[in-house]
C-alpha cells in the first residue's frame, strides 16, 4: 500500500521554497523597474513600492473587530514591512502584490483580512500567452494573530512564524507553504488547501470547522509534527491534530493519506497513555496490525511468534518421532551442525503447523510445552482474523 513519503516531501518542499524565492525576487525586481507597466492594479501611493521599518498600522489598545481601523480597496504593490506592528486593523478588498512581511507583529485585538488577494498570476512580460507570474506574498519570523476571510493566499510562504488564535475562512491557500512555524489554535473553515504543505511545523491545536468542506488534493501534505516537550498534554494535542487531518483526508477520498495520519495519531495517543492496561492494549494493537493501517505488520508479528515458539520448543522440549529432545547450550556445541539443523527444522515445522492449525507429521510438543503450543494455536487463530481484516480494510480503502 502507498504511504506518504515524508523524506521525499521534505526535499520537494525545500526545493519549492528555493525556486519560489528566486521567482518572487526576479518578478519583484522587474515590477520595481517597470512600475508604469502594471496594468491590472492601481498601486496605492501611500503604501506601494516602499520599505516600512518599525512602523505601526492600526489602532492602539485591545479592541473589538467592529472598532478596527479599516483600510479598503487598496492595491499594495511590492512593499516590504520590516519590524512593523499591525493591530486592530481590517483590510477589506485589498490586493497585496509581492509584499514581504518580516519580523512583524499582528497583535492586540488582531488583524482581519477580508476579500483580500495575496497573489499576482497575470504577467506584463512578453510573451504572456499561458505564462503566469504566480507572485505570492511572504511572511518571515512574524507573530500572527489574524483572520483571513474569503481571501486568496495562494502561493504564499510562511517561515519561522508563530501563528496563534488564527482562522482561515473560505480562503484559497493553493500551493501555500508553511515551514518551521508554530500553529496553535488554528481553525480552517471551508478552505481550498490543494497543494498546501507544511514542513517541521509544531502543530498543537488544529481544527476544521467546516460548513461545507475544506478541500485537499493528493499534493496536500501536513508534515510530521515534532515532539518537543514530550508531555502527556503535548502528545494529546498532536494526536488530535493528526486525527483532524486524517478525517479531512478521508472526507476528500484520500484514503491512503487518511491511513497514514490516523497511524501517526494513534502512535502519539499511545505515548500519552499513562495507565498500564490501555497502554499495553495500544502496544498490542500496534505490533499486531499497525493500528489497522500496516498490512505487513500481521505477517511480521506472525513470523516472530512462529520463530520464538520454535526456539522455545527446542530448549523446553519437543518429541521427534519416538525421541524427546531438549537442547542446552552445551548440547548445541557438542552436536554437529547437521544435527542441530535437523532439530531446528523439526521445531520450526511444528511451530508453523500449530500456528496455522494444521499440525505436524513427525514432531509434537511434550507435556512441559503444552502451554506454549496452546498459546501459539490461539494466537495463530486470532492473527488469521486480524491479518485478513487488515487486508480487507486496506483493499476497501483502495
Amino acid at each position: 500500500m502507498a504511504y506518504i513519503n515524508f523524506k521525499e516531501e521534505r526535499a520537494s518542499i525545500n526545493n519549492q521554497i528555493e525556486n519560489r524565492k528566486k521567482n518572487n525576487l526576479k518578478i519583484r525586481q522587474y515590477i520595481l523597474k517597470n512600475k508604469e507597466d502594471i496594468m491590472d492594479y492601481t498601486p496605492c501611493k501611500e503604501y506601494s513600492f516602499k520599505d516600512f521599518n518599525e512602523a505601526n498600522f492600526g489602532k492602539e489598545g485591545i479592541l473589538d473587530e467592529a472598532d478596527f481601523r479599516i483600510v479598503e480597496s487598496k492595491d499594495i504593490v511590492c512593499t516590504k514591512f520590516t519590524d512593523c506592528n499591525f493591530k486592530n486593523i481590517r483590510y477589506k478588498n485589498c490586493n497585496f502584490i509581492g509584499c514581504i512581511f518580516e519580523n512583524c507583529n499582528f497583535k492586540d485585538g488582531g488583524v482581519t483580512f477580508e476579500n483580500c488577494i495575496f497573489i499576482k498570476e497575470g504577467t506584463e512580460q512578453l510573451p504572456s500567452l499561458n505564462n503566469k507570474d504566480n507572485l505570492g506574498c511572504s511572511f518571515y519570523n512574524c507573530n500572527m494573530y489574524v483572520r483571513f476571510f474569503n481571501c486568496d493566499l495562494s502561493m504564499s510562504m510562511f517561515e519561522n512564524c508563530n501563528i496563534t488564535n488564527s482562522s482561515f475562512e473560505m480562503t484559497y491557500i493553493n500551493k501555500g507553504l508553511i515551514k518551521e512555524c508554530k500553529l496553535d489554535k488554528i481553525v480552517f473553515e471551508d478552505c481550498n488547501l490543494s497543494g498546501f504543505k507544511t514542513l517541521d511545523c509544531y502543530i498543537i491545536d488544529l481544527d476544521f470547522n467546516d460548513q461545507d468542506k475544506t478541500k485537499f488534493d493528493d499534493k496536500t501534505c501536513f508534515g510530521k509534527i515534532p515532539e518537543i516537550e514530550k508531555t502527556k498534554e503535548e502528545y494529546e494535542g498532536i494526536y488530535t491534530a493528526y486525527e483532524a487531518i486524517a478525517f479531512k483526508c478521508k472526507e476528500n477520498n484520500l484514503v491512503d493519506n487518511y491511513g497514514e495520519y490516523y497511524y501517526l495519531g494513534k502512535v502519539c495517543e499511545r505515548k500519552s497513555l499513562k495507565k498500564i492496561v490501555p497502554k499495553l492494549g495500544s502496544y498490542i494493537y500496534w505490533i499486531t496490525c499497525g493500528y489497522g493501517q500496516r498490512a505487513l505488520y500481521p505477517v511480521f508479528f506472525s513470523l516472530g511468534v512462529i520463530v520464538l515458539c520454535a526456539i522455545l520448543y527446542l530448549f523446553l522440549g519437543i518429541k521427534i518421532g519416538d525421541e524427546s529432545i531438549r537442547l542446552t547450550l552445551s548440547s548445541i556445541i557438542n552436536n554437529d551442525f547437521r544435527t542441530n539443523l535437523s532439530y531446528l527444522n523439526e521445531s520450526f515445522n511444528l511451530s508453523v503447523g500449530l500456528f496455522t492449525g494444521v499440525g505436524a507429521f513427525n514432531s509434537e510438543p511434550i507435556p512441559s510445552t503444552y502451554i506454549i503450543s496452546n498459546i501459539e494455536m490461539i494466537i495463530g487463530l486470532l492473527m488469521m482474523g486480524v491479518g485478513v481484516a487488515t487486508l480487507i480494510k486496506k483493499a476497501k480503502n483502495n
